[in-house]
């Protein structure tokens, strides 16, 4: 009977057997575990322990005292709030110990101004186990009222459903799409890709009419998952992906991918070329002059860019190698500078000329050598480009450039966007635990699941109803100086501007 009840019958099952059993049925014992082990998994932590407390003073010396005993212990030190402690489940050992790290800079500087506020640290390892021990020390010998973590990919599931079995409120730093799922009390702060492919989208479907797009991404989890966001995005929006060239991220030669997208290197499939090859093929007899006239055939095609624009979703070190690759096969990008193409116009002697858009995810930003537009410098080849990330330093937004300064006071360097989503990660925190009442860690979750429109260093941050926080990303474009922001009024209009006179 006990076995049977254990592991065969269901919540409602059990509550109904414990109804209908007279008062001194054996089994009664086994009835009432499993009642408390079902509102333990339910977090309806008030009947857990009264099932607890009623199997110890009704059966005492039962199989299940140990248990009753141990649920009562886990109970009083999961409900022991400490309304004024933050927890860190960070890696602070391991290959991801840097990000723990930096992590933790940003945390530093937003609790030295947040007076009363304390953080407990845990080391995750950046593995799962390691963050479920983490998040299950923070809650129960900690008292943590609501925890920041869970940031490598391989953590933040673990992480999620831990907090989640808990019912303590996690800001989840992962950047991994889905997290929140785990359950009510999850929230994510983190750029996504489905976020990079929005606002790509948002301004270049929605404010400025593109349809037609073409991709080209390195075969690791960075490149393949904004590449699929941004193909999603935009067919959802009723546009469509013309070409799509995927290669390994250790490629160093990209001409032959180039001429495959534009329709350069698989010619017996362009009906001009056919057609222009059987003419010369009949008018040149000689051998050498056919072979020659045929070389000048294939140099002057057109390329087929039947796309308004090409989104590259890959790293600035391939970036750098990519741009040049599609100037070299006639793919102009200077979309911000109407008199480059009539000078490209004019020089090659074709009429109609039309720039693509060059477009990129914050996997640029971590080379400032690709926007170097001095002589030989790789941003010649990606002016007029625009990309998202999630941070920029030198932003024009006030908070983003108070917390800079801030920061660069403190710690003597720029930060990174890790540094500020850790920053803001806090700030949202300290926001939510300032609510009058918040004091319990239900009360927490509520409290933050409410916040918007909060002033920060990414952004003015609002939690959507999946319990992820969005706001506007920040637009870079590549001038005749380097990198900067795209201004509120380039952002409205139709065109990008290059910005210099």
């Amino acid at each position: 009977a006990d076995d049977v009840i254990d592991s065969r019958l269901g919540f409602l099952e059990v509550a109904r057997l414990k109804e209908s059993l007279p008062g001194d049925s054996p089994a009664l014992p086994t009835v009432v575990m499993k009642l408390c082990r079902v509102q333990l998994h339910l977090h309806d932590w008030p009947r857990a322990e009264e099932a607890a407390r009623e199997l110890l003073q009704r059966w005492p010396g039962s199989a299940w005292e140990a248990e009753a005993r141990a649920v009562l212990d886990r109970l009083a030190r999961l409900t022991a709030v400490r309304p004024n402690v933050i927890g860190v489940a960070v890696p602070l050992s391991g290959p991801n110990r840097r990000w723990g790290e930096v992590i933790l800079q940003g945390l530093g500087l937003a609790v030295g101004e947040a007076p009363g506020l304390k953080l407990a640290i845990r080391d995750t390892r950046g593995e799962p186990d390691g963050a479920a021990t983490a998040i299950e020390q923070l809650a129960l010998d900690e008292g943590a009222i609501l925890v920041i973590g869970g940031v490598a990919n391989a953590e933040a599931e673990r992480a999620a459903t831990t907090a989640e079995e808990l019912g303590v409120p996690l800001l989840s730093l992962s950047k991994q799409e889905g997290v929140t799922e785990a359950g009510p009390h999850v929230f994510q702060h983190m750029l996504t890709a489905s976020a990079q492919a929005r606002a790509l989208a948002d301004l270049f479907m929605g404010r400025r009419g593109l349809r037609r797009f073409a991709i080209m991404y390195p075969s690791v989890a960075y490149g393949a998952e904004l590449a699929s966001a941004f193909w999603d995005e935009v067919e959802a929006r009723g546009g469509e992906i013309r070409a799509a060239e995927t290669y390994p991220i250790d490629r160093t030669t990209f001409t032959p991918l180039v001429k495959d997208m534009v329709g350069k290197r698989w010619l017996d499939e362009r009906t001009e070329y056919v057609e222009a090859q059987k003419e010369i093929s009949e008018r040149e007899p000689d051998p050498f002059r056919r072979k020659k006239a045929l070389e000048k055939l294939r140099a002057g095609l057109d390329p087929v860019t039947d796309f308004d624009a090409v989104l590259v979703a890959d790293f600035a070190r391939n970036v750098k190698l990519i741009a040049p690759a599609l100037a070299v096969e006639d793919v102009i990008t200077a979309t911000c500078l109407p008199d480059e193409l009539k000078k490209i116009e004019k020089s090659t002697g074709r009429k109609d000329l039309k720039a693509v858009q060059l477009l990129g995810g914050n996997g640029w930003g971590g080379d400032p050598s690709l926007f170097d537009t001095g002589p030989g410098g790789a941003g010649r080849h990606v002016r007029c480009a625009v990309f998202v990330d999630g941070f920029y330093a030198d932003a024009a937004r006030p908070e983003t450039r108070r917390f800079s300064a801030a920061f660069q006071q403190k710690y003597g360097a720029a930060p990174t966007i890790l540094d500020a989503y850790a920053y803001d990660a806090l700030k949202l925190a300290r926001a939510a635990l300032a609510q009058p009442g918040v004091l319990t860690r239900p009360a927490a979750r509520d409290a933050l699941a409410g916040l918007k429109g909060l002033k920060a260093a990414t952004g003015d941050l609002t939690v959507g109803p999946r319990r992820v926080v969005e706001k506007e990303l920040f637009y870079l474009t590549v001038d005749r100086d380097g990198l900067r922001e795209l201004t509120r009024a380039e952002l409205a209009a139709p065109g990008a501007g290059d910005g210099a006179p």
